[in-house]
């Protein structure tokens, strides 16, 4: 790798970041400020798949670890005593991107052969962001319970609530949007 690309890569971690974080910045005030406690994470987890499955395969690490970090940083800065535990708010994000990657990885290989572009190069995308999703709720979800920081009905709850079937619908729109820019974007 030469400089150029190190310095590229960095850069673009570093946009990134700041993208991400703030993105969770808008969702905790201004969708809070609208919608009370239902506030799903519409514009981060989506942009934490998306960076984890654009570009090749070291990335499926970095967008959950993105969404994690800076869900760790804002909990120091507003005193979320739950996201201080780092295990809570940056391992299981860890685990985001991978998934995706693969799940991604796996349906462009099932969806090779189609003629429909959507079918193609679409749908890999979406599905990627329901199951990072899904990945995100349910790792989340488990790590609260077991550092006791959600009670066994605030998990079922949270599960069942409108915050995840908001995140599941908007990340499978969502997801295609976002790779589709930063790919443009990354390639200029």
């Amino acid at each position: 790798m030469n400089r150029n690309s190190v310095a590229r890569n960095v850069a673009f971690l570093g946009v990134m970041l700041a993208l991400v974080f703030v993105f969770l910045l808008i969702e905790t005030y201004l969708l809070s400020a609208l919608l009370g406690n239902f506030t799903p994470a519409a514009l981060t987890l989506p942009l934490a798949i998306a960076v984890s499955v654009t570009g090749d395969k070291r990335n499926m690490f970095v967008g959950g670890t993105l969404l994690g970090i800076a869900s760790f940083i804002l909990a120091i800065i507003i005193a979320n005593p739950v996201f201080l535990n780092p295990l809570i708010s940056i391992v299981p994000r860890f685990f985001i991107g991978i998934v995706a990657y693969f799940v991604c990885l796996g349906c462009k290989k099932l969806f090779s052969k189609s003629q429909n572009e959507f079918v193609k190069n679409v749908l890999p995308l979406s599905i990627a962001g329901i199951f990072g999703v899904l990945t995100n709720t349910v790792l989340v979800i488990t790590m609260m319970t077991l550092f006791d920081a959600a009670t066994l009905a605030a998990v079922f709850a949270t599960i069942m609530s409108i915050n995840f079937v908001a995140e599941v619908v908007l990340s499978a729109v969502l997801v295609p949007v976002f790779v589709k820019t930063i790919n443009s974007v990354y390639k200029r």
